[in-house]
């Protein structure tokens, strides 16, 4: 399984307090940078963020405590959620 990559989902709730900050977003976005993010998604004025990440199962840790370290939170790692291919209609 060594490298093997997967795309994930993580959620992160930003404390008020940590968006009130002056540089929050500079250093949010240097954390997104630091960790190869591919996507990121704001909600809530920013105070919810997905972040759409591939990376390797050992890399998760890291990442967790990177945003730990940066807004206090514990952030939840979602598997990327794929719908099922779509067939469509065909004409017989």
């Amino acid at each position: 399984m060594a490298g093997e990559t997967m795309k994930m989902l993580v959620r992160v709730v930003i404390p008020p307090e940590v968006l009130a900050a002056p540089d929050s977003l500079v250093q949010w976005r240097a954390l997104l940078k630091s960790i190869g993010a591919l996507a990121s998604y704001p909600r809530e004025e920013g105070r919810l963020q997905h972040v759409l990440v591939d990376v390797a199962p050992s890399q998760i840790t890291p990442i967790a405590e990177a945003v730990f370290r940066l807004v206090g939170v514990k952030p939840e790692f979602l598997p990327e959620i794929v719908p099922p291919p779509y067939y469509g209609l065909r004409s017989y």
